[in-house]
């Protein structure tokens, strides 16, 4: 019997895209547990937050730190699929724990190096920061390195990491209104970390010719003028 090309195309092609299905649903699972874990994460940080508010409910550290890392949570929650992503396994630690770390924060009173009234005025500044970030982004932000479409508007005309200059900002504050060596540890090694991701969501934004023309016109990452 003679088996003509066009007769094995329909199999070939069914399993090309059966292949390709596979791959994006198995991109979805791995979608779907990030963000269960970002929703336990947040739902413990959530009830340890609400819990130190009711014992004290003047900690408005506490209260700012909260609003912030939730917000995060809820941009996950709702972001959209990526195009492409860095699924490198260190790279995906270093993510996770800079996107759940601030979880582990230490929410009880610690040493004031700057008073709470001066800290959280500044504190509620690096909030909007963050929201500001987070609304000129919409639904491309994303814990791992990741291009879900180039923004270059609203904050982003200023650095080229404003939410991550906005933590930056809102956790040093908070750390100088309640300090402890704990806390400073935590936050040194999700700093340390962020700087990691920055760079690799970098290397993967910039293989588009509309990114590499943006790293020409911002030149700052967090700090005009620094870094």
């Amino acid at each position: 019997m003679t088996i003509l090309k066009n007769d094995a195309l329909p199999g070939a092609a069914t399993g090309f895209f059966t292949g390709l299905r596979a791959s994006e649903v198995l991109t979805d699972l791995r979608e779907g547990l990030f963000r269960f874990v970002a929703l336990a994460v947040a739902a413990i940080f959530v009830y340890r937050g609400v819990h130190n508010l009711v014992i004290d409910s003047g900690r408005l550290n506490v209260l700012l730190l909260l609003i912030s890392e939730t917000l995060t949570f809820i941009w996950l929650l709702l972001a959209r699929r990526p195009l492409v992503r860095d699924w490198n396994p260190f790279t995906v630690f270093v993510a996770l724990t800079v996107g759940f770390g601030s979880g582990m924060i230490s929410l009880e009173e610690g040493v004031a190096i700057i008073p709470l009234y001066i800290a959280a005025p500044l504190q509620f500044l690096a909030l909007w920061v963050v929201i500001w970030g987070k609304m000129s982004l919409g639904r491309s932000f994303a814990i791992l390195p990741a291009n879900r479409g180039v923004v270059t508007g609203g904050a982003y005309r200023y650095v080229r990491h404003p939410i991550y200059a906005g933590y930056l900002m809102g956790h040093i504050l908070f750390l100088l209104s309640s300090f402890s060596i704990y806390n400073f540890t935590v936050y040194a090694i999700i700093t340390v970390f962020q700087v990691h991701r920055i760079l690799r969501e970098e290397r993967i934004l910039a293989l588009t010719p509309e990114y590499r023309d943006y790293l020409g016109r911002v030149r700052y990452r967090l700090i005009p003028g620094i870094f």
